[in-house]
């Protein structure tokens, strides 16, 4: 039940008088394994990703009115079958850094190859958790998705220490030697076994669609050239050569529905928009397909085919002011064309100024970003003007990509020269280069801007709690929040004695006891807005341990003046059994000893009533 949100002032709390005395002597500071956050300063002990306590309002947690990716990219390594894990933070003259490396064949990581043979993967996307999908494209074998996580893991030898690839020299870029091997052990049946995963950042590997393909079946060779995230969270993956989509599992890589014919038109990439229309780029055919009820596990979907004055290459989404989306797609000499989804096979060329390009997206101000195909970015506003226009820093490069990152900055990602230029998002200014794994080509999602901005407008507060000992018991974690209809809020923790918990979190319901243990405990809390754009609002959120549920009288969650009053008024009576909450010494009495046992486990200072 929500209880009414009453914040104290933060310079006058209010006390009981009985109690002046013993909170003075105290200090009335909350003991280490309890805290409320609910002002500014509260909320800046955590990390935010795409939320905010500012705007529209200060002391509160919601979700930034621009959109909002990552600071992670994930990039696509086609020539050496691998993927980049890079963070696109500046640190002093260098514009970010590679920090891992996954392979996604057998014997990969050797420059063997060019981006159109093998496995080559080139199509990425990245949920609201910041995990990453990526797929193998497989010229003449099986396409083939991997999820890999970004701050857990899966400890298969049990050592409760996460074995990944890191980069231990702190060069900047991943060596052959700082990737986990991918060893074949079973060559007889050409797929990746769950045994033969040492990285245990990979959570899964699938097939699409999932199954052996053995006795005799055909090899499917249908090439993986379509991967974008629903509004349920679940997967679409376009075949190119068979010109359908199969609906996959996120959790564990299942193929849940599929195929879905795209009848005749081959696919080259995807975006799902916040209706949970699928947004299907077609190459050869120079149309646009959009699948409705993407949502649904069964169907029906319906799939149309709307024909563009060009090929269709890169694709990216935007909403207007009105909730509308706009597709907006390169592939051509136009700079890009743009398409509203109003009910009609529309389409407009917007720029002003035209260049040859395959990539194009938008930045977290739903600008408009146009990868010029031998090097060089260019933005555009919603109307087509231009920002700003940059020439390559790298020369001829065959560019694949353009990317925002969780500062707006953009990157460009270059195949031939095997790296990626940064631009200052506010002017282009050139900020660098950084090399990553060979021939890169990645044009689709690599930092969650769809998941997170279009998609399902979502963002995150992660706080950190040292409970003051190895094996602190955590007992609740509660909050107030405002959620408009269609909107979310949900809560998770984890624990560990290490100062940086790092396995998977739990779902946590609101002020119910759970059992977790470990002197850090890690709480997120996501907030999700619903389909029109309205964001919920989380006014505090409370963290207490199992020994503080004792003095807990109101069970609401937290340790105030309500409860401490609550037992002064109980003094002289028995306890009621062994979990009474005002008998927090456990001797089968209500004393005046009860409270003062009481007080150090305030959740506020003063012991204050929220």
């Amino acid at each position: 039940m929500k209880r009414a949100i009453m914040k104290p002032h933060p310079f006058r709390p209010l006390i009981l008088p009985s109690l002046v005395l013993t909170l003075a002597l105290t200090g009335g500071k909350a003991l280490a394994a309890s805290q409320t956050y609910t002002l500014d300063a509260d909320f800046d002990l955590g990390t935010m990703v795409g939320v905010n306590h500012t705007a529209p309002n200060n002391n509160q947690l919601q979700l930034n009115i621009t959109g909002t990716s990552f600071p992670v990219l994930w990039i696509a390594n086609a020539g050496e079958d691998t993927l980049s894990k890079v963070d696109s933070t500046q640190v002093g003259g260098s514009p970010g850094r590679e920090i891992a490396r996954y392979r996604t064949w057998f014997n990969s990581g050797v420059y063997a190859h060019d981006a159109w043979g093998g496995p080559a993967p080139s199509r990425t996307a990245v949920d609201a958790q910041g995990n990453a999908y990526v797929l193998d494209r497989w010229f003449g074998g099986y396409p083939t998705l991997f999820k890999i996580l970004n701050n857990t893991f899966i400890d298969r030898n049990g050592n409760t220490v996460v074995n990944t690839s890191t980069d231990a020299d702190t060069s900047g870029t991943i060596q052959l030697s700082e990737m986990m091997p991918l060893v074949d052990n079973n060559p007889a049946n050409s797929m990746i076994d769950p045994a033969e995963i040492q990285d245990e950042r990979i959570a899964w590997v699938k097939r699409v669609p999932d199954g052996t393909y053995g006795g005799g079946m055909t090899r499917p060779n249908g090439i993986g050239r379509a991967l974008c995230i629903g509004t349920d969270g679940n997967l679409w993956v376009g075949l190119y050569n068979n010109q359908e989509y199969y609906k996959v599992s996120a959790v564990d890589g299942h193929t849940i529905a599929g195929p879905v014919s795209t009848n005749g038109q081959p696919n080259y990439g995807c975006l799902i928009d916040q209706n949970g229309t699928l947004w299907g780029a077609n190459w050869a055919n120079a149309t646009l397909t959009r699948i409705a009820n993407t949502g649904s596990n069964s169907g029906p979907y319906t799939v149309t085919n709307i024909p563009m004055p060009n090929p269709v290459y890169g694709l990216a989404l935007r909403r207007d002011a009105s909730n509308v989306t706009h597709v907006i797609m390169g592939g051509s000499c136009n700079s890009y064309v743009e398409h509203i989804d109003n009910g009609t096979n529309n389409w407009s060329k917007p720029a002003p100024v035209n260049y040859c390009t395959y990539a194009v997206g938008t930045d977290n101000d739903g600008n408009i970003l146009v990868s010029k195909q031998t090097g060089g970015v260019v933005k555009f506003a919603p109307s087509g003007a231009v920002i700003w226009d940059k020439g390559s820093q790298v020369g001829g490069s065959d560019s694949r990509g353009v990317i925002a990152d969780a500062n707006n900055d953009i990157w460009q990602v270059h195949r031939q020269t095997h790296n990626m230029a940064k631009y200052k998002g506010t002017d282009g200014s050139f900020l660098g280069v950084i090399g990553v794994g060979y021939e890169p080509y990645t044009y689709s999602d690599a930092s969650g801007t769809a998941a997170l901005s279009i998609t399902t407008k979502t963002g995150s507060w992660a706080v950190t709690k040292n409970g003051g000992t190895p094996g602190t018991k955590w007992g609740t974690i509660s909050w107030n929040a405002t959620v408009p209809t269609g909107a979310g809020v949900t809560v998770e923790a984890r624990t560990s004695d290490n100062p940086v918990p790092s396995g998977a979190f739990t779902p946590v319901t609101n002020g119910t006891p759970f059992n977790l243990t470990g002197q850090y405990i890690e709480v997120k809390v996501t907030l999700n807005a619903n389909p029109q754009n309205q964001s919920p609002v989380v006014q505090d959120v409370t963290v207490v341990s199992i020994s503080q549920l004792k003095c807990d009288v109101d069970k609401d969650g937290d340790i105030d003046q309500s409860d401490l009053a609550l037992i002064s008024k109980a003094r002289g009576q028995r306890a009621t059994g062994a979990d009474d909450p005002r008998d927090s010494d456990s001797d089968g009495l209500i004393t005046p000893n009860d409270v003062k046992r009481c007080i150090p486990q305030c959740t506020r200072l003063n012991c204050a009533v929220q």
